[in-house]
This record gives structure tokens, C-alpha cells and sequence, in this order.
């Protein structure tokens, strides 16, 4: 729990530099859109990666960024027996190390690396439409 706001500004400050090195490998790995990809004030309401119209197109997706130094080793656990998992797939393609994390009354949420997001990027930015649970037309 936070209890002062000396304690607040440095849990926003590790938020904020996890926050920076998400856009800034964005960035890297979408150059025609780096100006098009910005980090959100720590203070601002909505997505932490602003991304313009044009960027959205090639970057179909939404994020939040999150750190914690503790209370998130379960997720973690689960990720890491997917990568020793993975590891002992005998094939020559590459496979994506997913873990699939649950707590009562929520959705099942992916947990992926980096890496493996930035790799799915470029394959999946064709597919643009994005209807959130809409009707299909």
C-alpha cells in the first residue's frame, strides 16, 4: 500500500520507465511509425502507448503497462513452464510460448514475451478490423 507520496512518485517512476522501453521498442520495430507512437503522463487517464490513426493500422492493439515488484511471480511461474515447455517441442518452426492466466470472475488473459508480440506484430497488422465483441458483417 502506498503510504506517503515520496513512496507514490517512485512506484509511477518504475511504471513510467517500463512504460518508455515498450514505446521505444515499438519505436524499433515500427520505424515509419515512430512518430506516431508516444508514451502517456503517468497522470493521464487511458492507454499508456498513444498511438495515431495511422500508427493504430499497422499496431492493432491497446496497452497497459504494469509493474510490480512482487505479486505477480504466479504469472511469471506459469510463463516460464511454457518456455520449458516449448523448448522441448522437437520442431524447426517457431513455436510462441503463451501462458494462460485466470483469477475467479475475470477473463482469461495471454501472457507473452516482447519479443514474441513484436515478432506476431507485422502478421497480424493486416488485420485491422477491430469489433470488440460486435457483430460481424
Amino acid at each position: 500500500m502506498i503510504t506517503n507520496a515520496k513512496e507514490s512518485h517512485l512506484r509511477k517512476a518504475k511504471g513510467e520507465k517500463l512504460q518508455k522501453e515498450f514505446v521505444a521498442d515499438l519505436k524499433k520495430h515500427f520505424p515509419d511509425h515512430a512518430d506516431n507512437i508516444k508514451s502517456s503522463p503517468m497522470s493521464a487517464h487511458g492507454e499508456d502507448v498513444q498511438l495515431t490513426e495511422e500508427a493504430r493500422k499497422a499496431i492493432p492493439f491497446s496497452f497497459e503497462a504494469k509493474y510490480k515488484e512482487k505479486g505477480l511471480s504466479i504469472v511469471y511461474s506459469a510463463y516460464e513452464q511454457a518456455q520449458r515447455q516449448t523448448a522441448n517441442i522437437p520442431t524447426t518452426e517457431y513455436i510462441y510460448s503463451v501462458a494462460i492466466v485466470q483469477q475467479k470472475g475475470h477473463d482469461p488473459l495471454v501472457v507473452m514475451s516482447a519479443d514474441d508480440l513484436f515478432r506476431l506484430m507485422p502478421k497480424l497488422s493486416s488485420d485491422t478490423a477491430n469489433d470488440n465483441g460486435g457483430n460481424e458483417q
